[in-house]
C-alpha cells in the first residue's frame, strides 16, 4: 500500500500516520539511509513472510519539484510492504503522480481534500463480511472508483491488522494473507489479472 501525507502541521501528519502502523514492523527511511530509487529492496522482502514492514519515508519530497516515476511509485504500491511519504510540504506534481499511481493522497490545504479515505477502507468488507455476496458486491464496488493495486494494499493491512488483534481466529487469517501473496506473486509471474486473482481468493475464503 502507498500513502502520500503532507503537511507543516505535525498534528495533522501524526493523526494520519499512526492509525496506519498497528503491529508492523516500522522501519523509517531518509536520505541518511539511502536514496529513493534504493526503496525498492523493501518492495518484496519476503514472500514467505506473514508480516510485511511499514516504511516511513521521510522528507525526500519536500524540497523537489520532480515527482517520482509512474512505474516506480506502482511497483511500491503493488508490494505487500506499506510505504508511507510523510513530508512537509510537496509540489503538484507530485501529488498528480501519486495520485495517478493509485496511492492514498493526505495533503493539508485549504481547499477540501478528496474524500478518498473512508471508502477505500471500507473494500475490508469484501474479507470480513459473513457472507459471500456481501463479500463480492463490496470488492466489486471499490473496483469501480480505485485501483486494485490500492485495494491490494488495504486488505494486506486490514488482514495484519487481524492477525495481530484476534489471536482466536489468528490461524484463520494467516491462510488467508498467504493466500493473498500467492495470488499477488502468481499474477506477476504468470500474467494473470490481478483483479481477478484476487477475487479468487475473496470468493473462496
Amino acid at each position: 500500500m502507498l500513502f502520500l501525507i503532507a503537511s507543516d502541521n505535525r498534528t495533522f501528519r501524526s493523526t494520519h500516520i499512526a492509525p496506519l502502523q498497528g503491529a508492523l514492523e516500522l522501519i523509517v527511511y531518509d536520505d541518511t539511509y539511502g536514496t529513493l530509487a534504493e526503496l525498492e529492496q523493501y518492495a518484496y522482502p519476503s514472500l514467505f513472510n506473514a508480516v510485511a514492514p511499514m516504511v516511513l519515508v521521510k522528507f525526500m519530497l519536500t524540497d523537489t519539484i520532480e515527482a517520482p516515476s509512474l512505474p516506480f511509485l506502482k511497483k511500491l504500491l503493488a508490494s505487500p510492504t506499506t510505504f508511507i511519504f510523510e513530508e512537509l510540504t510537496v509540489a503538484s506534481s507530485v501529488v498528480t503522480a501519486f495520485k495517478k499511481a493509485g496511492a492514498v493522497v493526505e495533503v493539508d490545504e485549504k481547499r477540501p481534500s478528496a474524500k478518498k479515505e473512508a471508502p477505500l477502507f471500507s473494500v475490508t468488507g469484501c474479507i470480513t463480511a459473513a457472507d459471500k455476496k456481501t463479500r463480492w458486491m463490496t470488492y466489486r464496488s471499490a473496483l469501480e472508483t480505485y485501483a486494485v493495486e490500492a485495494i491490494v494494499g488495504v486488505l494486506y493491512w486490514k488482514v495484519r491488522d487481524l492477525i495481530a488483534k484476534q489471536p482466536h481466529i489468528r490461524n484463520r487469517y494467516r491462510v488467508l494473507y498467504e493466500a493473498l501473496i500467492t495470488a499477488h506473486m502468481q499474477a506477476w509471474e504468470k500474467g494473470i489479472p490481478l483483479e481477478l486473482a484476487i477475487e479468487r481468493v475473496i470468493l473462496e475464503q
